[in-house]
């Protein structure tokens, strides 16, 4: 019984890499193929974000930032681990549909074209980059 005790903090780290490896391929090794950025960032941060990425859920675990070059994307600390850090380009910025699941709205940013990413926000993180979209990417949100 001791030696379980011992041998836990190693199953744990254990499973949290290979959660963490899943969760990037899932969704984020697409947009890191397309938009991987290893140059500082300097913009407006919104804050720490949830998100869904090609139906990978990052709940409060994003950092987004914004500037007239595009949306910067890296995970919090517990999540780096498989996750670069990503410059997506307003330009590259398709289309953004209003979804609702029940009664929670939130919007759905097309990346790409080929289609390359699904991502989903809530609408208060959108509302404080959608002049940003509006300026620099595609006609306004429906």
């Amino acid at each position: 019984m001791d030696t379980l005790r011992y041998l836990f903090p190693f199953v744990f780290v254990g499973m949290w890499i290979l959660v963490t490896f899943i969760l990037s391929k899932k969704g984020w090794a697409d947009l890191v193929a397309s938009y991987e950025t290893n140059a500082h960032f300097s913009g407006e941060r919104v804050g720490v974000i949830s998100a869904t990425i090609n139906n990978a859920n990052y709940k409060n675990s994003l950092v987004l930032k914004y500037n007239e070059e595009g949306l910067y994307l890296r995970p919090i600390f517990l999540f780096r681990l498989f996750h670069k850090p990503i410059l997506i380009p307003w330009k590259e910025i398709k289309e953004v549909r209003s979804k609702k699941i029940l009664l929670f709205p939130y919007k759905e940013l097309i990346i790409g074209h080929p289609f390359v990413a699904a991502v989903s926000i809530n609408n208060s993180v959108f509302n404080k980059i959608e002049n940003s979209i509006n300026t620099y990417s595609i006609p306004p949100a429906n």
